[in-house]
């Protein structure tokens, strides 16, 4: 077993053993390649694999990942979901015909993934449609079963919360830039990265600019040449991942309590996982929470610490005191 050098950890397994090193737990690595970890207390003994322990069943973990089985788990319960419907990658004209009858804009995104991969929001045609669908085949693979869903217009946050009512939460600006009158787009995206980077002091990431914030800029009829007004906001991707780039601002204390019993009800649908990040959509987070005022998008098994202990605003928020 080796000492932790916790500069070679990435930031959210680093901050997890920080406070375990606070606390007097001995901390040492097992494997480098993928961060498995060895934590000792007394007589109290753990495995840490990311941010995994044995208080996270296997089985919870295999369900949450999986979007079908986890939404449809949750709207069981009573809990809103966008609708939606899963089709394996031999099913395209099934899926185009679905999306016209729920009707346009949707969401595709594959079953199974994270940080935003392969995601496509706001799609409004068939032809964005087929476009997204053959993208997301090319880096998946034509085999890849994919969701399509009813676009839910809100803002988005991600929610801490524990199986003992702790909580936390943040909400997450898809990535933009904002224009000073002389820089063009590709320019602020390039001083906006050198900012986040230069130092890097808080939980925020270098701004995508893939295919898909290319194609998001063309729809709304900018190139990344195009010089924005001073104060002027353009938004390159409507989806809100902090590794594509998006704004991150601590939302704890304006939370409405329904929002906090929903996210609870949400974690108690999977029972036994004692805590887990909500993806929640909301018109408005402050207010009491209805069918038609918000959406649950996903539960993470494995969330993130550092947007609620780094974020771009606010008020940090130490969320790995409460594992």
């Amino acid at each position: 077993m080796k000492e932790i050098d916790l500069k070679k950890l990435h930031t959210n397994q680093r901050l997890l053993v920080e406070e375990l090193k606070k606390r007097g737990c001995e901390t040492s690595i097992l494997d480098d390649d993928i961060e498995l970890l060895e934590v000792t207390y007394g007589q109290h003994h753990e495995f840490l694999l990311d941010r995994f322990t044995s208080k996270v069943p296997h089985t919870l973990t295999a369900i949450t990942r999986d979007k079908y089985m986890a939404k449809y788990l949750l709207r069981r319960a009573g809990l809103q979901v966008p609708e939606g419907k899963l089709f394996d990658g031999d099913q395209i004209d099934a899926g185009i015909t679905f999306a016209q009858e729920l009707g346009f804009p949707v969401v595709i995104k594959p079953n199974w993934g994270s940080h935003g991969d392969d995601v496509y929001s706001g799609i409004e045609s068939e032809d964005e449609l087929n476009y997204a669908i053959k993208q997301m085949f090319l880096t998946r693979g034509e085999a890849t079963p994919f969701f399509i869903e009813k676009y839910f217009e809100g803002k988005e946050y991600r929610i801490f919360i524990t199986g003992k009512g702790d909580f936390a939460a943040v909400h997450r600006d898809p990535a933009h830039v904002i224009g000073d009158g002389i820089q063009t787009i590709a320019e602020l995206i390039q001083a906006e990265n050198e900012r986040r980077m230069n130092p890097r002091t808080t939980c925020l990431c270098p701004i995508a600019f893939d295919e898909i914030a290319k194609q998001y800029l063309q729809k709304n009829g900018y190139s990344e040449n195009f010089i924005p007004q001073p104060s002027e906001k353009i938004y390159l991707r409507l989806t809100s991942n902090v590794a594509k780039g998006a704004t991150c601002e601590d939302a704890t204390d304006k939370l409405h309590p329904s929002v906090i019993e929903l996210a609870q009800k949400a974690l108690h649908v999977f029972k036994g996982l004692p805590y887990a990040g909500v993806d929640f959509l909301t018109t408005d987070i402050t207010r009491s929470q209805e069918k038609n005022t918000y959406r649950i998008l996903e539960i993470n098994p494995n969330p993130g610490f550092a947007m609620h202990m780094k974020p771009g605003n606010g008020t940090p928020r130490n969320v790995s005191q409460l594992l």
